[in-house]
C-alpha cells in the first residue's frame, strides 16, 4: 500500500500544479452563487430532498477543498472516480426505469458531480469551473420553473455570481470586501438591463419542441374505472336527476365537468390558478362533450366508457366510430401540470392519440372524453400528442360527403323548440353551403346586440334556455352562447355538440406556461363537417376564435405577451373586489377600473392645482440646487435661513450657492420680479455649483445638516 502511495505521489509531481488559492472571500462568493442555483432547483418538488442533501454535501466539500487545498489529495481523487461511477450507474438506472422523461435522471445525476466536484477545489480555475457549473444548474432550474417566483433566484444568483466573478479575476492583492460587493453590484444591474433588452426585442419561435414526454410518478388505484365523473362541486347522486333539483352554483367549480351542464346557474368562478400548460401551439383545453340538449341544459345519453391499460406510462385510446380522423390536421404536444385538484376528466386538446399518464389506465368515453381513474390531485403531471384539426380555407370549401348515420341521429336531434328559433336557424343559414360557413354566419349574428355577463336574469320556470337567451335577455355565459349555436345549427340539420372545458389561459411570458384558472372554464361548440371531421367552433364573442390559433405562435412577442399577461393580472385583482358590482365580465371590470383612475387623477390633478400655485424658474433653481447638494451630504437645516445655509457651505461651493441665493431671496423676500436676464443668471449660477460639486468630489466630508440649530 505505501508503495503505491509513492508512486502515485511521484506521478502526481511530475505534472505543474498552479497555486492555490487562499482567498476565503473568493471562496464564500462562489460558494455561495453555486447554493443559489441549488436552491432553484430545490423548489421544484421532484428534487427538493435530493437538493438539499446536496446543498450540505457543497457545503461540506467547499470546506475540505480549502483545507486541503495544498495537498496532493491522490486518495481523494480516487473516491471522487468511484463516486462519479456510482454516479453514472444510478444515472443510467434511473433512465431505464423512465425512458419517457430523461430530465430527472439528468438532473439528478448533475446535482451529485457538482457536490463531488466540491471536494476538489484547490485553485482559482477550479472555482471558475464550480461557477461555469452553477449557470448551468441555474438554466436547469428555469426550465423546470413554473412560476415568476425563480425571478427572485435570478436576481440573487446574478449578484452572487458577478461579485465572484470580480473577485477571482482580481490579483493576489484582494479588494475590499465594500468595494467588491458594489463592483459585484454593478456589473449585476448591468447584466440583467442587457438580458431584460435581449429578452424584449427577441422574437419567439411557434411554439416549443418538446423531445420527451414528461409525467409524473406512478399513481396506485385500487378497482375499476367507473362511468361516473367525480366532481367534488357538483356531485353526480345516482338515481337523482340534476335538472329536477334547484339550481345552486358553486363558485369553486364548473358545471361543465359533470354529467349535466345547467343552463339555470349564474355566477362568477374564483381566479384560482388550476394547472400550468405547456404547448407546442394554444388551443382549447378539452374536457367533455355532450349531445343531448333538454331546454334547461345538456346531458349525456350514453354512459359507456371503454378501459384502456398498459404497462408502461404509454396508452394510445381507440376513439369511437363517430370519431373520425381529422383531415388537413397538425400535431400538438401538450403537458399539463395539475395546481389545485381537480375532476377524473383527463383535459387535451381535440383530437388526443397518444397519452403519457401516471396511472397506466384511463377510460373514453362515447364522446371522445378522457377519464381518469382517480382525481386529477395537486402536483400531477401528464403529457398528450393530439391532431388538432386545422384544415385550410380550399379544404373547407371543397370538402364533400355525406354524413354518417350514428352521427346525425345524435348530434343532429332536439326536443320541441320554439317556431321563432327554427325560423332564425333558417334567415341565418339560408344560401350558405357549407357546415362551417353556417356556423360562421351564427358567430357573426351574435356579434351585434348580445352581451356577455355572467350575470343573466334568472331563466324563468318552464321556459326555453336559448329561446329566452336569443329573444329576451339576449345575454349570458359562454354556456348560453355555446347551447344557442348548437341549437340553432341543428335546426338547421348540421351535426353540433357542446363542449365543456378551459381556455388557453394566460401565457406567462416569464417561465413560457399557458397558467390557467378556475375562471378559464370555458364552454364552445364542435361541428361535423363531412369530409373533415369534428371542427372546434367559438360561439361566444369576447373569446378569440378557435381557427384562429393555428395562425398564431406561441409567444411571438414579449410586448403582446406582457401585455396580455397584465391585463389579466388587473382583471383577476379588480374582480376579487369588484366582480359582484360589475357582473363579473372582463371587459365591465377593465372599465370600472380605468373609469377609477381616470377619476382619481382628475381629483389628484385639481387638488394639486388649487395647493401649489405656479413656480418661477428662479425659485425652482433653488429647489434644484437644495436638492443636489442634499445628495453630496448638505443639508439644509429647518432652522437655517437660505443665506446662513450659503454660507455653511465649503469655500469651493460659496460663490456658485450664494449666487443662486442671492437671486432666490430678491424674488421671493424682496418681490422682484424675474426676468430672462435674472432667470438666466439663476440657471448658470445653478450649472457653476454642479461643475464644483464634480470637482470637490471625494475632498468634501459629508456633514451634519448645515446651518444654526433650533
Amino acid at each position: 500500500m505505501s508503495a503505491l502511495a509513492h508512486s502515485l505521489s511521484r506521478l502526481t509531481r511530475r505534472f505543474p500544479r498552479p497555486a492555490p488559492e487562499d482567498s476565503r472571500v473568493v471562496r464564500v462568493a462562489t460558494l455561495l452563487a453555486v447554493l443559489v442555483a441549488v436552491a432553484a432547483v430545490a423548489i421544484q418538488e421532484e428534487f427538493t430532498s435530493q437538493a438539499i442533501l446536496a446543498a450540505g454535501g457543497i457545503v461540506v466539500g467547499y470546506v475540505v477543498s480549502y483545507l486541503r487545498r495544498r495537498g496532493s489529495n491522490w486518495w481523494l481523487k480516487i473516491a471522487l472516480t468511484a463516486g462519479i461511477l456510482f454516479a453514472m450507474r444510478e444515472f443510467f438506472a434511473a433512465l431505464v426505469a423512465n425512458p419517457y422523461d430523461p430530465r430527472i435522471p439528468l438532473v439528478q445525476l448533475f446535482l451529485w458531480l457538482q457536490v463531488l466536484h466540491s471536494f476538489d477545489l484547490p485553485a482559482r480555475k477550479d472555482l471558475k469551473y464550480s461557477l461555469a457549473s452553477a449557470v448551468i444548474l441555474l438554466a436547469i432550474g428555469a426550465v423546470y420553473t413554473r412560476a415568476t417566483t425563480f425571478g427572485w433566484f435570478l436576481v440573487v444568483f446574478v449578484l452572487a455570481a458577478a461579485t465572484a466573478w470580480i473577485a477571482l479575476q482580481g490579483r493576489q492583492a484582494r479588494l475590499p470586501l465594500r468595494i467588491l460587493v458594489r463592483l459585484g453590484a454593478q456589473l449585476s444591474v448591468g447584466v440583467l438591463l442587457c438580458a431584460m433588452a435581449v429578452f424584449a426585442l427577441t422574437p419567439r419561435s411557434e411554439g416549443l419542441r418538446l423531445r420527451w414526454m414528461p409525467v409524473s410518478p406512478h399513481l396506485p388505484w385500487m378497482g375499476r374505472l367507473h362511468a361516473g365523473i367525480v366532481n367534488p362541486a357538483y356531485p353526480d347522486v345516482a338515481g337523482r336527476d340534476p335538472e329536477q333539483e334547484p339550481a345552486v352554483f358553486n363558485p369553486q367549480g364548473y358545471v361543465g365537468f359533470s354529467t349535466f351542464v345547467d343552463l339555470r346557474l349564474r355566477g362568477v368562478l374564483t381566479d384560482t390558478l388550476v394547472m400550468r400548460v405547456r404547448t407546442t401551439r394554444r388551443a382549447f383545453w378539452r374536457g367533455l362533450a355532450f349531445d343531448a340538449y333538454t331546454g334547461r341544459g345538456w346531458k349525456m345519453t350514453d354512459r359507456t366508457v371503454n378501459e384502456y391499460t398498459s404497462d408502461q406510462p404509454r396508452i394510445v385510446p381507440q376513439l369511437g366510430p363517430d370519431e373520425p380522423w381529422p383531415a388537413g390536421s397538425e400535431q400538438v404536444v401538450q403537458t399539463f401540470y395539475i395546481e389545485a385538484e381537480q375532476p377524473n376528466v383527463i383535459f387535451a386538446a381535440y383530437r388526443p392519440f397518444e397519452l403519457y399518464f401516471p396511472t397506466g389506465a384511463i377510460g373514453v368515453d362515447r364522446y371522445a372524453g378522457l377519464r381518469s381513474p382517480v382525481m386529477l390531485e395537486t402536483g400531477v403531471v401528464y403529457s398528450v400528442i393530439s391532431r388538432v384539426p386545422e384544415p385550410t380555407n380550399t379544404l373547407l370549401k371543397r370538402a364533400r360527403g355525406e354524413v354518417p348515420s350514428s352521427v346525425a341521429e345524435r348530434y343532429v336531434a332536439l326536443p320541441p323548440i320554439p317556431d321563432r328559433v327554427q325560423r332564425l336557424a333558417d334567415d341565418l343559414t339560408a344560401g350558405v353551403e357549407s357546415p362551417y360557413q353556417k356556423a360562421r354566419a351564427i358567430y357573426h349574428y351574435f356579434q351585434n346586440g348580445f352581451t356577455y355577463t355572467l350575470q343573466a336574469p334568472e331563466l324563468p320556470e318552464g321556459a326555453d334556455a336559448v329561446d329566452t337567451f336569443l329573444f329576451v335577455t339576449r345575454q349570458g355565459s359562454c354556456e348560453m352562447f355555446a347551447s344557442a349555436m348548437a341549437v340553432l345549427l341543428r335546426a338547421a340539420g348540421i351535426p353540433a355538440r357542446l363542449v365543456t372545458g378551459y381556455a388557453t389561459g394566460t401565457y406567462n411570458i416569464l417561465t413560457g406556461y399557458y397558467e390557467v384558472r378556475n375562471s378559464d372554464a370555458h364552454a364552445w361548440v364542435e361541428i361535423f363537417h363531412p369530409g373533415i371531421g369534428w371542427l372546434e367552433i367559438e360561439a361566444t364573442p369576447s373569446f378569440e376564435s378557435v381557427v384562429d390559433f393555428g395562425q398564431q405562435p406561441t409567444g411571438q412577442w414579449l410586448v403582446r405577451d406582457a401585455a396580455e399577461w397584465a391585463v389579466g393580472a388587473i382583471v383577476r385583482s379588480a374582480r376579487a373586489l369588484l366582480g359582484p358590482v360589475v357582473g363579473g365580465g372582463s371587459v365591465a371590470v377593465l372599465a370600472f377600473v380605468a373609469a377609477g383612475l381616470a377619476a382619481g387623477w382628475a381629483v389628484r390633478f385639481r387638488r394639486r392645482s388649487s395647493t401649489r400655485g405656479p413656480r418661477d424658474r428662479i425659485e425652482g433653481d433653488y429647489h434644484a440646487m437644495l436638492r443636489g447638494l442634499a445628495r453630496w451630504g448638505f443639508v439644509r437645516s429647518p432652522a437655517a435661513t437660505p443665506r446662513e445655509f450659503a454660507a455653511a457651505l465649503p469655500i469651493a461651493l460659496r460663490s456658485s450657492a450664494g449666487r443662486v441665493t442671492r437671486l432666490f431671496e430678491a424674488f421671493r423676500y424682496g418681490h422682484e420680479p424675474s426676468n430672462p436676464r435674472t432667470e438666466g443668471m439663476s440657471r448658470a449660477a445653478l450649472h457653476e455649483l454642479r461643475e464644483d460639486l464634480r470637482r470637490s468630489r471625494g475632498r468634501a466630508r459629508r456633514p451634519r445638516p448645515l446651518g444654526r440649530t433650533p
